[in-house]
């Protein structure tokens, strides 16, 4: 809990008007900079699913491999340290709860709201959605849970709407969820103090260090879209394929080459995410450009990305192409997604 202190509590000075009142702060003795860190940690899920989602759905047209996509962010009590904060913290009465709901989505048109607990989907109880299947052995123990159901959410919502029992303020409610299909990805916050970005194939990771860096949802989006590229060009299954290392040896070599080609492709794509979905794609040149110039030397200039001043002629090269191109309904029909399976 200590590191999600440090990184939290600079952005919760800006987050939070007065400081946590007594009324706020537990009676049994609970650390308030630790509830405020939470607090905190929640409002970049939700910024974060907020941006996900919106480049997700706006970009549907354009993805080959769709899946449902209600716009909620679940969390498992379970993937809390400690679980009292969290219940405190975030609204927990049950094992699951709602941490974010993008606006717009599915979700937020069945009126479901972030502290609403998820008690049985179609009518299966969430106790009862087994989560010792092999499909999840990979999973941290304390994600197996919250990973089975968001699978049995998205099977349920492939076929129709689904049905959700909640619990909102100790009042049990259903609340019907519309079968939506988008581009597929989930997006989440890892606590970190490295500042950093990834993409396995399904999901979308932004450290929290990152996420309080961007100064605008501009800026954050340029960063979400080049994971979310990855996620949609299927990088990681043509690494895999190409048995690529990536670990410290993947930094050298025919690897390192592999590797940066895939980063390559996802900027190129980003802009054209960022465009699709209403952001504005110049602010991947300006993110980078001070990115660059104040972290020259991290993990994003390494053997396996361009510096950024080679990422930011990629940029100005793909919105030359937009910018020649007839748009459809105001969007861009992205190049590197044409012909994908």
């Amino acid at each position: 809990m200590s590191a999600m202190i440090r990184i939290c509590l600079s952005l919760l000075a800006l987050l939070f008007a007065s400081p946590l009142s007594a009324q706020d702060a537990p009676a049994s003795g609970f650390d308030p900079d630790a509830i405020l860190a939470l607090k905190g940690l929640q409002l970049l899920d939700q910024r974060l699913n907020a941006i996900g989602y919106r480049l997700a759905e706006a970009n549907t047209p354009y993805c080959p491999r769709k899946a449902a996509q209600t716009g909620l962010l679940l969390h498992d009590i379970d993937q809390y340290p400690d679980p009292a904060v969290a219940r405190f913290a975030l609204g927990f009465d049950t094992a699951v709860t709602i941490i974010a709901v993008a606006p717009d989505s599915p979700g937020a048109t069945a009126g479901l709201l972030p502290g609403d607990d998820i008690l049985a989907i179609n009518g299966v109880n969430i106790e009862d959605v087994p989560a010792d299947d092999p499909a999840f052995a990979k999973e941290p123990v304390e994600y197996r849970r919250i990973a089975a159901v968001n699978e049995m959410l998205d099977k349920v919502l492939v076929e129709a709407d689904a049905t959700l029992d909640i619990l909102r303020g100790g009042e049990r409610m259903k609340m019907t969820v519309a079968s939506q299909q988008a581009c597929p990805s989930r997006f989440q916050i890892t606590v970190s103090e490295d500042r950093g970005a990834s993409a396995d194939g399904k999901i979308v990771s932004v450290t929290s260090r990152m996420a309080e860096y961007f100064l605008n949802d501009d800026e954050f989006s340029a960063v979400v879209a080049h994971e979310l590229a990855h996620n949609l060009l299927k990088h990681r299954n043509r690494l895999d394929a190409q048995e690529v290392n990536r670990g410290f040896f993947g930094q050298f070599g025919k690897s390192a080459s592999q590797i940066k080609s895939t980063e390559i492709e996802a900027d190129r794509l980003s802009v054209w995410l960022m465009a699709n979905a209403g952001y504005d794609p110049q602010a991947a040149i300006r993110f980078w450009t001070r990115y660059g110039k104040e972290h020259g030397k991290g993990i994003f200039s390494a053997s396996t990305h361009y510096r950024w001043k080679k990422r930011v002629r990629l940029f100005e090269e793909e919105m030359k192409k937009m910018a020649a191109m007839e748009p459809v309904d105001g969007k861009y029909a992205p190049p590197l997604l044409a012909g994908l399976d």
